[in-house]
């Protein structure tokens, strides 16, 4: 029986609410004058007397938060507004408050700022030569020496292949730009916006303002118009709208535009690697070792520094590596912070894996399917930097993945057929927040998790509705509240089912037993007038979502153009709990990787200037350039969690940015050196 998903019905009506329709009494509206230059000194700034608030550094003395890696050595975080120097185009220099959205722009050009331009560093290479440094402690932030498993297993190695990559930075680009409303009241401050996590945003919040949690309410509208990671964290204009609206006690309003989006933090990838993979001549692979570095951007910003570490850790892929030997380096750069985008370091590291394995099957003159049938691993196992992937149904995956891919042979004699393995990190832990609530006519189910278009609540309702005995209709469901929860974390790193779903089964479990422990039905607890409840944050470890991939493209000889034609994805997605939204996530996430490898890019010129000034300059692909038909199959190998459920939020991305540039490679017959590829 096909399940209804109740979000969709308001969306595809037009009767969603997003946080710009949020319309608060005596709202006022905050504008953000933006550096034009990549690097230099602030020397003067002009002010306008048409504003109700003007905030410079004087008035804001603050940087904003960082959850670094605890390994940086060199950790400079970004100041709020300009602290008399800026470091990439975009970054804000001072703001303002006036009464009409209307006035931002005139007034924007009414502040005059006196800048003295320097040179931008704007390469990882350039920045790791220091000739310019952007910051007193030099531009790298992070430098790792990652080594384990057996390291002498390189005396064995007879057959090593090499990759240098670079995957340039990406724009994301959800529906819906970032968008926040401060309102303090003289005790409490209320913050609603477009997040991904409101517990994430309420923690930078209290730490940007020094304000207690307690006295921090922080929420997202019912639409949240799409996310991919960034969207979890704190910005800029985020503390400068509470700010605003402690000094003014009136709501404050800050909506983004898509010229801002494009400049702002966070931008993803942004990867440098140069990785060599050693085996065997019989085609067994022995280890990797080789430089991964990141480049972080002007400042270390949310999660940025953690990134280089995490690619590493993700290189082993689904294979039963002896040892690894890599260097993993963060270095500031003349550009907006990065950030995770969708995948976050799994489509990089798959990337840099797959290339080199298949490299190796050409060396060796083996298939694509059989180098890696010789060397993936069959259930639980340990990488050699301590990355523990639990079981899942790797064996049935492959077997069922070989027929699939000599039917496509079949099928397209004259067009390229790609064929990668991966497995994806679910980031379940560590856990989530959840509570229900039953009586006086209602059950309540309230979630820390945040969805940006995933069908969080249906989800929901669906499992507390096992559990207590209930149609799901009958179940209402708050998401991404911190009013509601006392502890959440948020929507990302495909966690929601997992973490998410398991907090709502144990939640549900315990308000029935003490609806038990009472003698009563679930149906006479609700309709009594005394309120049964339960809280809990339960504990979930991390997850793999494992996968193989194949693509079939078709080049346009004279024209250079490439087009996916035929993708199919085989994922072991745990328990599906609604299918078709597993459907639409993989999906979604495949044509997103494919477009990193075919259109998407954020290129910048010698000044350090955007070479780009709206979507469609950013590669953004249309219905036109999309994949034509993506197939997607499942296995449901249960996880250890209460939901049972693993996670597909990246899976499609991780698969499809090696799947799509494989099968590139193959048609053009020849080696590329990263992403996007540009025809001619």
């Amino acid at each position: 029986m096909a399940i209804r998903i109740r979000e969709h019905l308001d969306e595809i009506t037009g009767h969603g609410k997003y946080v710009d329709d949020v319309e608060l009494p005596d709202t006022v509206y905050l504008g953000v004058v933006r550096s034009p230059i990549a690097r230099g000194k602030v020397n003067d700034i002009s002010r306008s007397d048409n504003v109700l608030l003007f905030l410079d550094w004087d008035a804001v003395s603050a940087y904003m938060p960082v959850r670094p890696d605890p390994r940086t050595k060199n950790l400079v975080k970004m100041p709020i507004v300009s602290n008399g120097r800026v470091n990439f185009v975009g970054q804000p220099v001072v703001a303002f408050v006036v009464k009409d959205r209307y006035e931002i722009e005139d007034v924007t050009e009414e502040i005059g700022v006196d800048y003295t331009q320097e040179t931008p560093v704007l390469s990882v290479k350039d920045s790791l030569r220091e000739e310019v440094k952007i910051h007193e402690g030099g531009n790298v932030a992070i430098d790792l020496d990652l080594s384990g498993g057996d390291l002498d297993q390189l005396v064995n190695s007879e057959v090593t292949v090499e990759r240098e990559l670079w995957q340039d930075r990406i724009v994301q680009h959800p529906m819906e730009p970032k968008g926040v409303i401060s309102y303090y009241n003289g005790d409490t401050l209320t913050v609603i916006g477009s997040f991904q996590s409101a517990f994430r945003v309420r923690a930078d919040l209290q730490e940007a303002l020094g304000i207690s949690p307690e006295r921090i309410v922080v929420y997202s509208p019912p639409n949240v118009g799409g996310g991919f990671g960034n969207k979890v964290p704190a910005y800029p204009e985020y503390v400068l709208t509470a700010m605003a609206s402690i000094k003014l006690r009136r709501p404050v309003k800050w909506i983004e535009t898509r010229r801002e989006h494009l400049t702002n933090p966070t931008q993803g990838r942004g990867v440098y690697s140069r990785v060599k993979l050693h085996a065997r001549r019989d085609g067994t692979i022995l280890g990797l070792e080789g430089t991964i570095a990141v480049d972080l951007g002007a400042y270390a910003f949310t999660i940025n520094t953690t990134t280089p570490a995490f690619i590493a850790s993700l290189t082993n892929g689904p294979y039963r590596m002896r040892f690894a030997k890599l260097r993993a380096m963060g270095v500031y750069t003349n550009k907006p912070p990065t950030g995770p985008y969708r995948g976050a370091g799994r489509p990089e590291a798959a990337l840099i894996t797959e290339t080199l394995v298949e490299d190796l099957a050409e060396k060796l003159g083996l298939s694509s399917v059989e180098i890696r049938k010789r060397n993936f691993i069959e259930g639980e196992f340990t990488t050699p930097l301590g990355v523990k992937i639990d079981r899942a149904a790797y064996k049935e995956m492959f077997t069922r993945a070989e027929q699939v891919y000599y039917a496509l042979k079949e099928k397209y004699r004259e067009k390229a057929i790609s064929f990668v393995a991966f497995s994806e990190v679910v980031r379940a832990s560590p856990g989530e927040g959840a509570r229900v609530r039953i009586g006086k006519g209602e059950v309540l189910v309230a979630v820390g998790s945040g969805p940006h278009g995933q069908a969080h609540r249906t989800t929901f309702a669906l499992l507390a509705g096992e559990v207590l005995g209930l149609d799901p209709s009958q179940v209402r469901v708050e998401v991404n509240n911190t009013s509601l929860v006392k502890e959440g974390i948020g929507s990302f790193g495909s966690r929601s089912a997992a973490a998410g779903g398991s907090a709502v089964i144990e939640a549900s479990r315990a308000v029935l037993q003490k609806i038990r422990e009472r003698g009563l039905t679930v149906k006479e607890a609700m309709a009594s007038n005394e309120v049964f409840e339960a809280e809990v944050f339960t504990r979930t470890s991390d997850l793999y979502t494992p996968g193989i991939h194949m693509a079939v493209l078709d080049l346009d000889r004279e024209t250079g153009f490439a087009r996916v034609v035929e993708y199919h994805a085989i994922d072991d997605v745990g328990r599906a709990i609604v299918p078709s939204e597993v459907e639409g996530q993989i999906i979604g996430g495949v044509l997103q990787g494919a477009s990193q490898v075919l259109l998407e890019s954020a290129p910048y010129d010698e000044n350090g200037n955007p070479v780009y000034g709206s979507i469609s300059d950013n590669g953004f692909p249309t219905a036109v350039e999309a994949v034509r038909r993506v197939v997607s199959e499942t296995f449901s190998t249960p996880s250890n969690t209460l939901s049972q459920a693993r996670g597909v939020g990246e899976a499609g991305t991780t698969g499809a940015l090696p799947a799509v540039f494989l099968a590139l490679e193959k048609a053009l017959g020849r080696k590329l050196s990263g992403t996007p590829y540009y025809p001619g």
